[in-house]
């Protein structure tokens, strides 16, 4: 416990993690002040009527950052982001304009980033007028004049420009990333009513049960976020007193994070959405006829969970051919003199990097498809009677608390480094 205080005290001590820390919880204040204030037209208790009963209700609350139920300004939080980066990272690998931009090393990345922002105010747009438009449909609030309209869609496309602005100000001047951080408060401040009401329904047995495999599903989350693939590289032209210097190519077992996990979420819950949409418009009896069966179909429990599986899967691989460039690593590390030992510079080199990270990523993200579903599988068998957090958000949190914690120690050792240089 000493050491755990004298860490702690130690970081507050640092002048750039203290900014860092003290930033990010300014721009948490702020974030849960702007849920709690209210939207012109929808009251709080129509969008929990609307979802009440649909798993695609948690999944958009998910990637709203928890606060979608509160009808609140920042409702629909960074789901419109989300969703522009998904199409710009699928466009990416298909036209090739594109693709020579994001070859541009860090003036490429300002234009996709530049680009994603302005596909993400149209997605905004669509989404606000989706989710009012299906409320009024199914009669849940009620008529709103022109100028309402207006200030209820613009109010919302607001907070989602907010939350994304949130999030690249966190990214750039905070602690840990910023949208998955942001998702990631969310989630956590629902953890508490969600404990407190279900341990009022719970006796003793499932208490217990409820919090060891709470515990277990943490701990070993934990583990195999961690856990990484450490390759040996030699570099021959850093020659010490015994031969030439090693370090070594880290490749994590979830190389893209909770990425995969948060986008999967995203485009799972998008065709359900639309299809309750269309049942609110009630166009014809056959768009109403395809429309529940979507989500009558989406909606099963088996399909439900096997759809979201090979999604993460999917998009697992998708997000590691966008942030792991074997190419371009192999090439740098031949600029730089460095090999691996036992395999040849270049070609040899880039194909045994693939091979690994492809490996490990399917290792990765079968382990990451299975935490997302693994709570509801434990409620339908009985083991569980109910969860504080979906698998989902579970990952989001412990993946956002990991890289808080790897960040503050690359900052630390850095600041001690320049330390001992100084003296």
């Amino acid at each position: 416990m000493k050491k755990i205080w004298n860490t702690l005290v130690t970081i507050f001590k640092t002048e750039d993690v203290r900014k860092k820390i003290v930033f990010s919880v300014v721009i948490m204040i702020v974030f849960r002040l702007l849920a709690s204030i209210p939207v012109v037209g929808i009251p709080v208790d129509a969008i929990v009527q609307l979802f009440s009963g649909n798993e695609f209700g948690d999944l958009l609350s998910t990637v709203s950052g928890g606060v979608l139920e509160t009808a609140s300004l920042v409702a629909i939080g960074l789901g419109p982001y989300i969703n522009a980066s998904i199409i710009l990272q699928l466009l990416t690998s298909v036209i090739p304009q594109l693709e020579e931009i994001k070859q541009q090393g860090a003036e490429g990345r300002r234009k996709i980033s530049m680009y994603t922002r302005l596909l993400a105010v149209p997605l905004a747009i669509l989404q606000s007028f989706v989710i009012f438009s299906t409320l009024r449909g199914f009669g849940l609030v009620g008529e709103l004049t022109t100028l309402q309209t207006i200030v209820m869609s613009g109010s919302l496309v607001a907070g989602s420009m907010i939350m994304m602005w949130f999030g690249e100000l966190i990214s750039e001047s905070g602690i840990g990333g910023g949208s998955s951080f942001l998702i990631a408060l969310g989630i956590l401040a629902g953890i508490p009513g969600t404990i407190t009401s279900n341990f009022k329904i719970m006796d003793g047995l499932q208490k217990g049960i409820f919090i060891v495999m709470t515990l277990v599903l943490v701990i070993v989350t934990i583990l195999i976020t961690q856990a990484e693939r450490r390759i040996k590289v030699q570099h021959s032209r850093r020659v010490r007193a015994g031969g030439g210097s090693q370090n070594y190519i880290p490749i994590k077992l979830t190389q893209s994070g909770v990425m995969p996990v948060i986008f999967a979420t995203t485009v799972f819950s998008f065709p359900q959405l639309i299809a309750q949409f269309l049942i609110s418009k009630d166009y014809s009896d056959k768009v109403t006829s395809i429309s529940e069966k979507v989500i009558q179909i989406l909606g099963n429990q088996y399909v439900s969970n096997i759809g979201l599986f090979v999604l993460i899967i999917f998009i697992s691989f998708l997000y590691l051919s966008v942030v792991f460039n074997t190419e371009e690593l192999a090439e740098n590390l031949q600029k730089q003199g460095a090999f691996i030992p036992g395999i040849r510079p270049g070609k040899a080199t880039e194909e045994y990097l693939r091979k690994t990270a492809l490996r490990l990523t399917t290792v990765g993200s079968i382990f990451l498809a299975f935490v997302s579903i693994l709570p509801r599988i434990l409620i339908s068998l009985g083991f569980m009677s109910t969860t504080v957090i979906s698998g989902t958000g579970l990952l989001i949190v412990i993946g956002v608390i990991v890289d808080i914690k790897r960040e503050i120690e690359s900052m630390m050792v850095v600041r001690s480094y320049d330390a001992k240089k100084f003296w």
